[in-house]
């Protein structure tokens, strides 16, 4: 005989939170992540989540002066460090060394401009266009507006001979001068040509 469990949602005040919301809230996995790195005491983790939320609220808010704020140091932080590696690239001796530490400053060169790119695309969110149809050919002409032409039937007629316009067949096997090539070689007289053509 089984017996089924079935939980009651509780209801969602912050003091009366689930432990699975608890450990999903976004400003507590941040919060934890930073008193690990920074060796701080975990009693201290209510106070970084409230100030993790008002930072959240103020982007809410549609107020962008923190994160242009933290690119803007980061992309200082990232230059500093391309300039530490490419002296510590020039002062060894060992190539193998220096290809390591000019790898790791020309990598933290790329995510400074990186970094600035994206302070730039916030600070100027680029123009959305929306385009019916790009012209990306060379001379290609496009015609949007115009009514397409009706589709006829192509007719092939590959078994007929071809003719020139003014109405000579363009048969090779008629007598022609000599070419100025050879001028004493003439044609094949009407003796030596087949009876029927």
């Amino acid at each position: 005989m089984k017996k089924e469990i079935q939980a009651e949602p509780r209801s969602k005040t912050p003091s009366n939170m689930t432990a699975a919301q608890q450990v999903m809230n976004p400003e507590l996995l941040s919060a934890s992540v930073i008193t690990a790195c920074h060796s701080l005491d975990n009693s201290q983790i209510a106070g970084y989540v409230t100030e993790l939320k008002q930072q959240a609220s103020a982007i809410h808010a549609d107020d962008m002066s923190r994160p242009e704020t933290i690119l803007i140091a980061q992309a200082h932080a990232l230059d500093g460090l391309f300039a530490n590696l490419a002296n510590r690239a020039y002062s060894v001796k060992s190539l193998d060394v220096m290809e390591r530490y000019m790898r790791l400053a020309l990598k933290a060169q790329n995510q400074t401009r990186t970094t600035l790119q994206t302070l730039a695309e916030l600070k100027a969110p680029k123009q959305v266009a929306f385009v019916r149809q790009a012209n990306i050919g060379n001379q290609v002409q496009v015609n949007n507006g115009t009514v397409p032409t009706r589709a006829r039937e192509i007719q092939n007629e590959p078994n007929e001979l071809l003719e020139i316009k003014y109405g000579e067949r363009l048969d090779t096997r008629t007598a022609s001068a000599p070419s100025g090539a050879d001028t004493t070689m003439e044609t094949v007289g009407t003796k030596h040509r087949p009876c029927e053509r």
